[in-house]
């Protein structure tokens, strides 16, 4: 019986830490973004890319972070000065970004590397903010 109340003492003690650890992570990092499903074919959401690929560094809602705030900074690229800093990492003004950029070209953002709608997608989304 002993046994039992302890492994129920310790199962609750388990859930506990794994509930406070979920808050304190949505309250650093801000709302989770709601997880969407994609069907094939379907156009790719410049906010779910954003969401699962840049967020982490970039803010939730592009206001900066550990990377630069993106909200209004890209407005005014080109689709393709966009495609280079996602890809390889060079800003429009030809400098290389931070060593802590991915190079989407080949880190990829679903294990491949993204499509050009998913690129227009993003910056799409990104121009809105």
């Amino acid at each position: 019986m002993r046994a039992a109340f302890v492994g129920a003492a310790f199962g609750f003690a388990a859930v506990a830490l794994s509930v406070l650890g979920y808050v304190t992570g949505v309250n650093v990092a801000g709302s989770p973004p709601a997880v969407t499903v994609l069907q094939a074919g379907a156009a790719p959401r410049g906010a779910a890319l954003f969401a699962a690929n840049c967020a982490g560094c970039h803010g939730a809602a592009a206001q900066g972070a550990v990377g630069p705030k993106l909200a209004g900074l890209v407005r005014p690229w080109t689709d393709t000065a966009f495609a280079d800093a996602v890809l390889d990492g060079r800003a429009p003004d030809g400098r290389t970004l931070a060593a802590m950029m991915p190079h989407f070209r080949t880190a990829g953002f679903d294990g491949s590397a993204p499509t050009p709608a998913q690129l227009t997608a993003l910056h799409a989304y990104l121009k809105g903010l």
